[in-house]
Parts: C-alpha cells; structure tokens; sequence
C-alpha cells in the first residue's frame, strides 16, 4: 500500500510540473472561461444585447399583484427574463421606431403565430422552470417568438447561454448582497457601486433598474438591465462585455424597495 501511496504521490507531482494541468480541489471553475458565443445566421447585424433579470418578488409585482401564476417558484430570487438583441440595421435604415421594435419584435419579420415553439431539452426546461417567472402566458415560448425565431438561432442554445450569463450574476457578491437586503429601502447608486465592485467601471446606462409599483403606489425592484456587446458575451460578468445604452431605459427613483416574498407567496 505504501508503494502504491508513493507511485500516486508522483504522479500528482508529476502533474502540477505540467502547464494546465494544475491541481486545486478547492479553487471554483473561473466565471469567464466557458465560450457563450452566439451567432445569429439572420439579421445578425444589430448593435447590443439587454440581458434582462428579474428580481421575482418584484417581477410578479402588478396592478392587482398577480402577474405571477400561484405555483410562481420564491426561489432562486433573481430570475431571467430574456436576452434581447436591438434593432437589426435593415429596420434602422428603414426608420423603423425603436419604440416599435421594442413592442413588436420578430413580427416586423415573420407572423408570430406561425413559429414554433422552441425545441428544448427536458434538463434545460426544468432549469428554465426555476429561474423564468411563471407568468400567466408562456413566457419562454413568447420570448423565443418574439426575440429569438426571427435571427435563426438555435433555441437550445440561446436560452442555454442566456441562463448561464443569469447564473454568472447570480453568483457574483453584488447578487448576494442583493438578496440579503431583501425587504429594505435601497439607494439606486448604492446597488450600481456594489455591481461595480463586481464588474469594474461600467459605462453610462450599462446597466439599468426596472421598476414596478405597487397597489399602493410604492416603487419596487423588478428587473436588472445590462447593456452587453454581442461579441463579448463570454466576458460577462467583467467591464468589457459591457457598452452604453443607446436608449435611456431606467425608470426607477433614487430610492426603492427590494420587495420580498411574504410568507403567504404574496408579495410585500
């Protein structure tokens, strides 16, 4: 048994001596080492993605404060919403208003009634199950309709590489904090500065707040907005993924609430 220690012990050393082949069990797997390159075979020329993440209890958030489907997971609390490409250059060139690219979306190209839903693996359904809101419509199915059908790309793929950019915020300490405040009156230039000791310096409108209001009027978290190069997907979360916002999107005041899920699954 000792010699077998001994012929085990050198193999190990043997391996640290060769160049990526080094050993840290404890060392997490880098953020930024996986490929999320994505290619849209149509309509490819367009200037930026919206990663767009919800903030679920407020997300779900509405008029009447149902937007939400009763069996609406209250974890994780930081949810994707979809990943959004701007206006192709055709629809630019042709004075198409970004207010109506922004409302109508693929069905500028293709009626949205005749594309099929997305052919997804039963492993990515059930992860979009946990971390897509549960609304009233199918929101996987409209955002694969109105965001996805129209550029050509493979469905699998794209919500793949979309639920992984939401799991690299996820993970990241800014996302941590944000769910230990949960429940509590946040600064906006607050949650900007700590995202940014994440990522390092963002350039103007890189990243965004989305608000929803409640029955009572009161302004709640509901969505992050990031402003991404089409190119550089696989950076994020660093500062170079990032580009300004052409548009200015961000409708939440100084100061709001992150609301949390009550223990009834209503929201306060």
């Amino acid at each position: 048994m000792r010699a077998v220690h001994i012929l085990y012990s050198g193999i190990i050393a043997a391996c640290l001596l060769i160049s990526g082949c080094a050993y840290h069990p404890s060392a997490p797997p880098s953020a930024t080492t996986e490929s999320l390159d994505l290619v849209a075979p149509q309509h490819g020329d367009f200037g930026h993605y919206t990663l767009a993440l919800t903030w679920q209890p407020g997300f779900c958030t509405g008029p009447e404060g149902s937007t939400c489907q009763a069996n609406q997971p209250k974890i994780p609390l930081i949810g994707l919403h979809g990943l959004w490409a701007s206006r192709p250059s055709d629809l630019i060139k042709t004075q198409v208003p970004v207010t109506t690219w922004w409302r109508k979306g693929c069905s500028l190209y293709e009626d949205e009634t005749t594309a099929p839903p997305p052919a997804l693996s039963n492993s990515l359904s059930h992860r979009l199950s946990e971390i897509v809101a549960h609304t009233h419509s199918d929101l996987v199915a409209h955002e694969y309709t109105k965001h996805v059908h129209c550029f050509g790309m493979d469905g699998e793929q794209f919500f793949s590489i979309a639920a992984q950019l939401r799991d690299r915020f996820a993970r990241l300490p800014a996302a941590q904090h944000l769910t230990t405040t949960s429940g509590t009156l946040i600064a906006k230039t607050d949650l900007t500065k700590q995202i940014e000791a994440d990522t390092g310096p963002l350039p103007e409108r890189g990243v965004q707040f989305q608000c929803n209001k409640t029955p009572q009027g009161h302004p709640v978290l509901a969505q992050i907005w990031f402003t991404l190069k089409p190119t550089s997907l696989s950076s994020f979360p660093k500062s170079d993924a990032f580009m300004s916002s052409p548009q200015l999107q961000d409708n939440c005041p100084a100061h709001f609430l992150v609301p949390q899920w009550a223990t009834d699954g209503s929201r306060q």
